[in-house]
C-alpha cells in the first residue's frame, strides 16, 4: 500500500504497477488532478495543498510514502531559491506529515522522493545534507541513485530518487544494497554531495544498486515519423 504525493498523472503508481495498492494520491494542480482521475479514477484522490492535509487525512497501513515534490526552485530553470522556495519549498509540509505519522507509530516503511540533480548543488548541497538529515534524525537509512531515462527510452532525462527504509526494516532482496557507489547509480555530483552530509546522515547512508537494465534497443529514429 502506498501514498503518492505531488501525484501528476500518477506515473509513480504506473510503475509500482498492479501489486501495489494506492491509499491516497494528492495534487494541487487541478488541471494534473484531473489527468490522474483520467487514468486511474478519483477514489483516492485529493486535490488541494499538501499543506492542508492532516494524519487524519491518511488512511492506515502505508508501506511507501512517494513524493515527487516541484522542482522549479531547485532546477536550473528556477532562481536558485531551493527548499526556501514557495514550490520546492512544499517539501517541508509533506514531510511534517510523515513526522505525524511517525508520531502516531504508522510510519511508512519506506519514503521516496523524487527530484531533479539540481537537488544536489542546490545552496550548495545543503539543501539535499537537509533533508537526507531530516531522514536520519526521523529513524531512518537514506542513500540515493540518479536514474537516466536514456537507459529505457532514446531521451537524457537525469533524476535524483532519495529512498529512505525504517531502521527497523530488514532488506530481504538480495544486492539490493552494496558496500560502495556503482558509476551506473551514482554520479559524480551525488559522490560530491555526500562530501557535504553530517557524520551522522553518513553513517547511515545506504548505497542503493537497482538491478542494471537491459541494453535499450530503440533511437529516436524508431519513434519519430517519416
Amino acid at each position: 500500500n502506498f501514498y503518492e504525493f505531488f501525484a501528476g498523472g500518477g506515473m509513480a503508481r504506473a510503475g509500482l504497477g498492479p501489486d501495489w495498492q494506492c491509499l491516497l494520491a494528492n495534487d494541487f494542480d487541478p488541471k494534473k488532478a484531473a489527468s490522474y482521475a483520467a487514468n486511474w479514477g478519483a477514489d483516492h484522490l485529493r486535490v488541494g495543498d499538501v499543506a492542508a492535509l492532516t494524519t487524519a487525512d491518511l488512511p492506515a497501513g502505508a508501506d511507501l510514502a512517494w513524493a515527487s515534490f516541484p522542482c522549479q526552485d531547485l532546477s536550473l530553470a528556477g532562481a536558485g531559491a531551493g527548499l526556501k522556495g514557495d514550490r520546492s519549498g512544499t517539501f517541508w509540509p509533506f514531510w511534517q506529515l510523515m513526522e505525524g505519522l511517525m508520531k502516531e507509530d504508522r510510519a511508512p516503511k519506506v519514503i521516496v522522493l523524487e527530484n531533479v540533480c539540481g537537488t544536489l548543488t542546490s545552496h550548495e548541497g545543503k539543501d539535499f545534507a537537509a533533508i537526507c538529515s531530516s531522514f536520519v534524525n526521523a529513524g531512518y537509512f537514506v542513500g540515493a541513485v540518479v536514474v537516466d531515462a536514456v537507459q529505457f527510452v532514446p531521451q537524457s532525462r537525469p533524476r535524483l530518487f532519495i529512498i529512505g527504509v525504517r531502521d527497523e526494516v530488514a532488506l530481504t532482496v538480495p544486492n539490493i544494497t552494496s558496500s560502495e557507489p556503482s558509476p551506473l547509480w551514482h554520479t559524480k555530483g551525488l559522490l560530491n554531495a555526500l562530501q557535504k552530509l553530517s557524520t551522522k546522515a553518513r553513517s547511515k547512508w545506504l548505497w542503493w544498486t537497482p538491478p542494471a537494465p537491459a541494453k535499450r534497443k530503440t533511437t529516436i529514429a524508431d519513434l519519430i515519423e517519416e
